[in-house]
């Protein structure tokens, strides 16, 4: 054998035992490749969820109303406490002292029976880090999401609220919860060779919808404050306003005390409106033509012995009155009167036409329908129900009411929503016409008397023309289930301008201590509501304003001082991250007593 071939043979028998090797390394390589991928990439790969936030809520103007917040919710895993080598009060006194909680409780909420329990949810970023720097095993910590209110107390009872688990419990959150609703969502991630988890390129999932409404905030934030004021200065116990634009129903703003984000006493409640609902009577005898021409009413100079223990008395003396003048100074005995002339079907058809008895199927949960007898009453119940006592409505549908003879005579479905998300707003529903055009015309001429010469002169708006009526109801003792002698409910409903009408404004104020006529106590409520929003919008005067000469005699009064400048706010950034509960309970009205205001 010759010296190369012994080289060659030398090679082979170097390479033998690692032929078993390349063999191995070959079918791993090339027959198990695949498989082998498919290990790694699970290894390495691993899919987590992402919060999508809940989605805002916007007032017209896009001003956010309601909208998420990245927040964080701690847990105690009992078990891995229980196996730990510190002391367990040790460790419950660790977590208290970094979340500020009462140690006693945290000891009774360490004492379930189940594997894990909330420590505290909805927690701030500080809070968190303070947690997790106490390193402890048996606490964890999930990204979660808090809603915040911007506007603090702002429309509460409309927007309503969220529960812990993030889910709409009342108002608009409860009502467009599907819609809204935060969600989570699978995300794939990969880990690098430091072990750092690497979101992988993917289509990022779309935020819920936005709910845009036709809430005003200028104009709720005027109407909360101007509702606010009455109520302290007047010490009542609450009340309602509601701005409404006339020509589509749209709500401005809903201003409601007391402010519970669980209630809405606007929709919810109910009352009687007193003299706002002889706009009823007052059209049912328009158009049945229940008085002649120049005929008169006998107003029996103030006291009306309706039934031999029943009388209905006026706050006025009054004779003989035509229709206008009835409704301009506001007599019960009139009213009543003419109400006995219509009878109790074609009167209580009225009022089912201005949308009374029935709910106005505007989107907030729990409305209540009011109370309008469905059947035959008696005679002494009809003459009260034609100046409001009897009957029950809600604020709501009292304004939806006057809405509709300001712009003409069109009953419109109260709307407090234009959008939701990108979808084209709705246009407005319209219900039903209330009256012919001839009855609504001579009702809107009616009603700015009131306010020129009649009841309301002190709803008068400066430079403009306005229309209303006042309403001074007496309320129901629960306890006696009589009328109360000291409680009332002193409302004023109408719209300015006359002719123009812009906004219908209901102003309520429930329970005053400091008088109780609807003319010293709700109507100029209205007048301050109306002029700001005159000037807010720049709706120049229609009439002449009145300057009063300066007695030559006094010195001039000193120029007032510049006005400083206000710094604008910026908006506020929106959020860059972020998900319902017991339906809002309907409320009846408990059937008022058939007693006559006295």
């Amino acid at each position: 054998m010759s010296a190369l071939e012994r080289l060659r043979l030398c090679g082979w028998l170097c390479l033998l035992p690692v032929a078993p090797l390349a063999t191995r390394l070959a079918w791993l390589h090339i027959v198990r490749h695949h498989a082998f991928e498919a290990r790694v990439d699970r290894s390495v790969e691993r899919q987590d969820l992402e919060i999508v936030p809940r989605g805002r809520i916007l007032d017209r103007n896009g001003r956010p109303l309601a909208q998420s917040l990245p927040a964080w919710s701690a847990f105690l895993d009992l078990k891995v406490l229980g196996e730990s080598d510190a002391p367990k009060e040790k460790v419950l006194g660790r977590i208290a002292e970094a979340l500020a909680l009462d140690r006693s409780d945290l000891r009774k909420t360490a004492a379930s029976k189940r594997r894990t329990v909330w420590i505290k949810r909805k927690m701030s970023f500080d809070e968190a880090q303070r947690l997790r720097g106490l390193g402890l095993a048996c606490v964890g910590i999930e990204a979660d999401e808090a809603r915040s209110y911007p506007n603090d107390a702002l429309a509460r009872p409309v927007l309503g609220e969220v529960n812990l688990d993030g889910r709409g419990a009342a108002g608009l959150e409860l009502a467009f919860d599907s819609d809204i609703s935060g969600r989570a969502v699978p995300v794939h991630l990969r880990r690098d060779g430091a072990g750092r988890s690497i979101r992988q390129e993917s289509e990022a999932a779309p935020p819920p919808p936005e709910l845009t409404l036709t809430i005003d905030r200028a104009v709720q934030f005027f109407a909360e404050t101007a509702l606010d004021e009455a109520i302290t200065s007047r010490k009542a116990s609450g009340g309602t306003v509601i701005v409404q634009d006339p020509s589509n129903g749209e709500i401005l703003a809903m201003a409601v005390r007391p402010s519970d984000s669980r209630r809405n006493h606007a929709v919810q409640d109910v009352y009687e409106p007193g003299s706002t609902f002889k706009l009823v009577t007052a059209a049912a005898a328009l158009e049945n033509k229940v008085l002649k021409d120049g005929e008169t009413v006998d107003c029996e100079n103030g006291r009306w012995q309706v039934a031999p223990s029943v009388a209905i008395k006026d706050h006025d003396k009054q004779g003989r009155l035509g229709l206008a003048d009835i409704i301009k100074h506001s007599s019960n005995i009139g009213t009543g009167k003419i109400g006995l002339r219509l009878g109790d079907k074609e009167f209580f058809r009225f009022a089912r036409l201005f949308g009374f008895g029935y709910r106005t199927g505007v989107p907030l949960p729990g409305e209540s329908p009011g109370l309008i007898p469905s059947e035959s009453v008696p005679d002494v119940s009809l003459a009260n129900a034609a100046f409001g006592q009897g009957v029950a409505v809600t604020a709501l549908q009292l304004s939806a009411a006057y809405a509709a003879v300001a712009n003409g005579g069109t009953l419109y479905e109260p709307r407090l929503v234009l959008s939701v998300g990108g979808a084209p707003a709705r246009e407005p529903v319209v219900v039903r016409r209330v009256a012919s055009p001839e009855t609504v015309a001579a009702l809107q001429k009616m009603l700015v008397s009131v306010v020129e010469g009649g009841t309301g002169v002190s709803a008068r708006v400066p430079g403009y023309s306005a229309a209303g009526k006042t309403g001074t109801a007496q309320k129901i003792d629960p306890a006696t289930r009589k009328y109360s002698p000291t409680d009332y409910v002193a409302s004023f409903a109408g719209w300015v301008p006359a002719q123009r009408p812009r906004w219908s404004i209901l102003v309520v104020v429930d329970t005053p201590r400091v008088g109780y006529y609807a003319a010293e106590v709700a109507a100029p409520v209205f007048s301050r509501i109306a002029r700001q929003l005159l000037a807010l919008k720049g709706v120049p005067p229609e009439l002449p304003l009145q300057v009063k000469a300066r007695d030559p005699a006094k010195p001039a009064a000193p120029a007032p001082a510049a006005r400083p400048s206000v710094p604008r706010v910026p908006p506020l950034p929106r959020p860059t991250f972020m998900r319902q509960g017991p339906r809002a309970e309907q409320t009846g009205a408990p059937k008022p007593a058939r007693s006559a205001l006295l």
